[in-house]
């Protein structure tokens, strides 16, 4: 079977961006409606989890894995299928270390948009901790003549390391540009699937934004950012949400 796979994705949960608007029931409806097989909801520094959302992702053909994605000495890095209370640990590079040699065997540590231009990306600090990575993310927020990916292209190849591509969604706008795929023999488990992209048994499919639909992004996602009297988690309330803290 084809698995189709998003590990990178924000919701109205995420606690540190007030600008996302869908939900995680919206987006786990529209993963399902374009053939996804396999997702992580991954919101800022805390680990999502939700037994209610996990089962309507199971009802609709999506595997749900653990996510977050946290910032590991204030530069961003996606942590797929740590224990939670792990995963929200985790702020330093011997931190993510020590955690890998506990729990690596079912884990997986992408580089989120590296080469990004914004301080939180990793930039040269992939190359100085590339003992912790398993795979470098491939972005959906590029188009043909302006590709941050190239630099993480060939970081990929300099360091022997896997390519995953994800979305990045804060705005649905974002979502289904960019996937991987894995093909497998049966229905794939978390372990399997990790295991398998590990393993370099992931295609990166993608095509470049058009000119104006990076504008709608960035928009939603960079300028509304920084208008402070839009809150989203307020206007849709609480019944929108996922999980309460």
């Amino acid at each position: 079977m084809r698995c189709k796979i998003d590990l990178h994705m924000h919701t109205l949960d995420d606690p540190k961006d007030p600008h996302v608007w869908h939900t995680a029931w919206e987006l786990i409806d529209r993963a399902a409606a374009e053939g996804f097989t396999a997702l992580a909801i991954t919101l800022h520094w805390k680990q999502f989890e939700s037994d209610a959302i996990r089962a309507y992702a199971k009802e609709r053909g999506i595997l749900l894995l653990p996510g977050v994605e946290q910032d590991i000495e204030e530069r961003h890095v996606l942590l797929i299928n740590f224990p939670t209370d792990v995963a929200n640990g985790i702020h330093s590079f011997e931190d993510l270390r020590n955690a890998k040699t506990a729990w690596g065997h079912q884990a997986m540590v992408i580089a989120a948009h590296p080469f990004f231009p914004d301080a939180v990306c990793l930039k040269e600090k992939l190359f100085d901790h590339a003992d912790v990575f398993d795979a470098i993310e491939i972005s959906g927020f590029y188009h043909r003549h302006w590709d941050p990916n190239k630099k993480a292209r060939d970081a990929a190849t300099k360091l022997g390391l896997p390519l995953i591509g994800n979305s990045d969604t804060h705005t649905l706008e974002q979502f289904g540009s960019i996937w991987t795929e894995v093909e497998f023999e049966s229905e794939p488990t978390a372990d399997t699937l990790i295991a398998a992209l590990k393993q370099g048994r992931g295609t990166v499919r993608s095509r470049p934004l058009l000119w104006h639909e990076m504008a709608v992004i960035t928009y939603k996602v960079v300028a509304r950012g920084y208008m402070p009297w839009i809150d989203y988690k307020k206007r849709r309330g609480a019944t929108a949400r996922a999980w309460v803290e």
